[in-house]
């Protein structure tokens, strides 16, 4: 029973060691740390940071809440000089209220002068060609090259026969023989003949050509991530810039849900809703304040959203503009509160 006793006892000291609790400033210091590490290419540092925050808990004036596991996880797979998850880092500390900082920490200048002096491309040389490169003629200028120089390869060719069949022309000069006259007649004929031939097969080369126009390639859209159904996969900032580069392409219906997530993000960081995994939007509108100012017009948002994302196969120009405003006019609402607080 003493051994059993003893054994839950340390379970429990190295569960509430691992469980830690810390600020909210040392959080948001922590992060920049990290940050600043991975800038610099001090990978080693950035996950012992990570490492370190993994599992704690953080005291903060709205209350606890733990460490992102998720980001955290991506720290510890980051490259040197990971802008992705910098950017990611930028994010989590924008919706905490603290800016990343100015600086890297330890940046190696001999390290970075080296990797400037790399990328630097030397001055091209006067002269030569570059090859490679094709100019971007038109289309049609592009076929009546091709047909001048196939007919100029055909005429050398023709030329270059008549004069081998010409060896076999009888001599003017010389006495006529009894079989010149046939063979005279006989190489005009074979002349002739090919050059008929000849004839034919251009004109059927051209009128093919002319019943198969060319196909315009068209440039395809962008393709989707596996991120875009999860809206912890980017910060806010980052579902307004997705959200913008998905209108221009024309997949308007994938940019309604992109001012969707950038919206339930914000959310998010402003501790106004809580994350929970399996939760549908209409549980998060349950879960907001009556007196919340904006709450109508996010209820009008999730209705549209699903409306769009649901119940059709292609949206509209005015549905993306109904959602695009009501999403800035709510993200610009709780920026304004969370800075007013501040």
């Amino acid at each position: 029973m003493r051994r059993i006793a003893s054994i839950a006892l340390m379970l429990l000291a190295t569960s509430s060691l691992h469980a830690a609790t810390i600020s909210l400033a040392n959080y948001t210091a922590a992060l920049t740390r990290m940050r600043s590490f991975i800038a610099a290419g001090q990978i080693d540092a950035a996950r012992a940071e990570a490492k370190a925050l993994d599992g704690s808990d953080v005291d903060s004036p709205n209350g606890h809440f733990q460490t992102d596991g998720t980001l955290l996880a991506e720290v510890n797979a980051a490259k040197p000089r990971d802008l992705g998850v910098q950017a990611r880092i930028d994010a989590t500390l924008a919706a905490l209220g603290h800016a990343p900082a100015g600086k890297p920490a330890g940046v190696d200048r001999a390290l970075l002068q080296r990797i400037q002096r790399e990328q630097t491309l030397p001055e091209l040389r006067r002269g030569g060609d570059i090859r490679g490169l094709q100019p971007k003629t038109p289309l049609v200028e592009r076929i009546a090259e091709a047909i001048r120089k196939a007919a100029k390869w055909t005429v050398d060719k023709i030329g270059k026969f008549i004069e081998w069949l010409m060896r076999f022309w009888p001599d003017s000069g010389s006495k006529k023989k009894p079989g010149s006259a046939n063979m005279r007649w006989t190489v005009g004929t074979l002349v002739g003949l090919i050059l008929i031939v000849l004839g034919v097969l251009a004109f059927e080369v051209v009128r093919r050509s002319r019943k198969s126009a060319p196909r315009v390639i068209e440039e395809s859209a962008p393709l989707g991530s596996s991120r875009d159904d999860d809206p912890l996969s980017r910060g806010a900032n980052e579902w307004e810039v997705y959200a913008r580069q998905l209108a221009a392409a024309g997949r308007l219906r994938e940019a309604i849900r992109a001012w969707y997530h950038a919206v339930l993000v914000t959310l998010y960081g402003a501790r106004i809703l809580q994350f929970r995994k399996g939760r549908t939007n209409w549980e998060y509108i349950a879960a907001l304040a009556p007196e919340i100012a904006w709450r109508a017009q996010i209820i009008r948002l999730t209705q549209r959203f699903e409306e769009e994302w649901y119940g059709s196969e292609q949206s509209s120009d005015d549905a993306l503009d109904e959602c695009s405003t009501a999403a800035r006019h709510i993200l610009d609402a709780v920026r304004r509160t969370k800075r007013e607080a501040a």
